[in-house]
């Protein structure tokens, strides 16, 4: 029999892009310190590891229990030691801990206040509900313990997760007037008081459940979602654009699974991070790690050459007098005089001749010059891509202008400088925020190659203005 999503008396339990070409290039690990007796979710980012929820047992001897006899949750933590290897975890601190379950987390950014979700009792026949507590680190422990202002035995609040300047906390609950179950709100810290929670809109919440929101640094908002079939929860992510929230993208495998998948976190560049899944019968923590290709020490995209100078000595003796010089260009273009400075308007090759004319008849006398010319190609994957761009607005990026020669290209490799990673010789994007973004394309040639294995890159800026 599944789990419900919300239980009254226990905490909210669960159990996975912009581009689903990008489950190609993650791997997932299930952490070893999980364990298929007990749940194990929620991860947050704490000093050099993680801290996350879990009913596992605290001793062989005593382990508090819910009236139902089954483990309370607390809050853990382990790290990762240089060698690769986990931590046995342990309790965060003591302080933390209750007669009530507690947890999942958030960290303010710089450790020093906790948000974590924890059991407020009922009393008579009123319901035990969940509400949100905060803590300061101070002399080596957690204290002052106090709860938000917006807790109530009337609905439940939980999973807080803090914004990356520690002024919005994004929560799920069931206040009244929501658009489901457990809708998403944000609060904002206003000197030193928290604004009425405000619901984040009918585009991010649905008639089902969301839930475990986490604000990434990079400007979105992951959550779990039962929206797709009213049981099991999906990870997605959605937006902020011109201060409207945008319709929220559903993750592909590996992230999702058709089992309950939720509690991701991410570092900044979308490289590695961790998310929770029960897709192996409990609630498990598993790493993920992109597979993308490392380039490193990429060259800016230069220009190709156009504009020549032309000059032919042995036109230098030629009596100007009654005799001139013209250059035809072989595009059209002609230019009088010894020496002639001309931009080609593409690459290609052009036939150029000099030619002696006389200036009465204005006739050829004779040719001093016929060649043709080739303007030359800078060898270099080669990005085509508008500098300037809005928010929103879809464009097309492609390398079709690259030019490499004894280089068997075996893939076109593209970041997008927004945490995209995607494959193709010509591909489509839509930035969602104005700012300014680096693009690198790597090139891998074909390890079959006659000439051997290389790898190249190039990056060039593109600036993303607001959208008017």
């Amino acid at each position: 029999m599944r789990k419900p999503i919300l239980i009254l008396t226990l905490i909210l339990l669960a159990g996975a892009t912009n581009d689903a070409q990008q489950n190609d290039f993650y791997e997932i690990t299930r952490l070893p310190f999980t364990t298929d007796r007990f749940d194990e979710f929620a991860p947050a980012y704490y000093d050099d590891g993680i801290v996350f929820t879990t009913n596992r047992r605290m001793s062989v001897i005593v382990t508090r229990t819910t009236d139902e006899g089954e483990n309370l949750f607390n809050i853990y933590k382990t790290s990762r030691r240089r060698s690769g290897r986990w931590e046995d975890p342990s309790l965060l601190d003591r302080s933390l801990k209750s007669n009530y379950h507690d947890g999942p987390v958030s960290f303010s950014p710089d450790g020093s206040t906790i948000f974590f979700t924890r059991n407020i009792p009922g009393s008579g026949r009123d319901p035990s509900r969940l509400g949100i507590f905060m803590a300061d680190y101070a002399g080596g422990s957690w204290t002052n313990i106090r709860p938000f202002p917006y807790n109530s035995n009337n609905y439940n609040l939980a999973h807080p997760t803090i914004s990356s300047d520690g002024r919005t906390l994004f929560f799920a609950g069931d206040m009244p007037g929501g658009y489901g179950g457990m809708d998403i709100y944000e609060s904002t810290l206003q000197a030193y008081s928290w604004s009425p929670p405000v619901n984040l809109g009918s585009e991010v919440n649905s008639a089902g459940d969301e839930v475990f929101p986490y604000k990434h640094q990079g400007g979105r908002l992951y959550f779990s979602s039962n929206r797709t079939n009213g049981e099991t929860l999906d990870l997605y992510y959605t937006f902020r654009r011109e201060e409207n929230w945008q319709s929220p993208v559903k993750m592909p495998a590996p992230f999702n699974s058709e089992y309950d998948d939720f509690g991701f976190i991410a570092d900044r560049e979308l490289t590695n991070g961790y998310f929770s899944s029960n897709r192996e019968g409990t609630d498990n923590i598993y790493s993920f790690t992109s597979t993308f290709p490392l380039f490193t020490d990429c060259e800016t995209i230069q220009e190709e050459q156009l504009c020549f100078v032309f000059y032919e000595q042995r036109a230098e003796n030629v009596d100007t007098t009654t005799l001139y010089l013209l250059w035809d260009m072989g595009d059209g273009t002609r230019i009088r005089g010894l020496e002639a400075e001309h931009c080609f308007s593409e690459l290609g090759t052009y036939t150029v001749r000099l030619d002696v004319i006389d200036v009465i008849t204005g006739e050829a006398q004779s040719n001093v010059a016929f060649y043709n010319f080739t303007t030359p190609r800078v060898e270099q994957p080669y990005i085509n891509a508008p500098d300037t761009v809005f928010a929103g607005q879809q464009i097309s990026i492609d390398a079709t202008d690259t030019y490499l020669r004894n280089f068997d290209i075996d893939e076109y490799y593209w970041e997008l400088g927004d945490g995209t990673k995607t494959t193709g010789e010509i591909i489509n994007h839509t930035y969602d925020y104005p700012g300014t973004y680096i693009i690198t394309l790597g090139v891998i040639s074909d390890p079959n190659s006659p000439f051997g294995y290389r790898r190249l890159c190039v990056y060039k800026e593109i600036v993303v203005l607001e959208n008017q």
